[in-house]
């Protein structure tokens, strides 16, 4: 517990102590707020990092398989070129 929640937590017990309970509420409502706020942003930050941070090594697989896919425009033009001539073969048979 910090230097904060403890004076946070002596306050709360002192106005519990003192009977003045509309205070002790309140108090108790930022206490819990406060601790439900760290926990918040403590689970934020860890679906952060699981989402973003990638595991070694798995930066690397991925420029590998990029590279295997790495086509020319020459190739590009001439895969369309042969899927013009298999088409028109397929024209040419269904004719026949």
């Amino acid at each position: 517990m910090s230097e904060t929640d403890t004076t946070a937590v002596e306050e709360l017990i002192g106005q519990i102590t003192a009977g003045e309970l509309n205070k002790a509420q309140g108090s108790f409502h930022n206490i819990i707020q406060d601790k439900m706020a760290g926990a918040l942003e403590a689970q934020r930050i860890a679906t952060a990092q699981a989402i973003f941070n990638t595991p070694e090594g798995l930066d690397d697989e991925e420029d590998e398989d990029e590279d295997d896919f790495d086509i020319t425009d020459e190739e590009i033009e001439d895969i369309d070129e042969d899927e013009e001539i298999l088409a028109e073969l397929d024209d040419d048979e269904d004719t026949e």
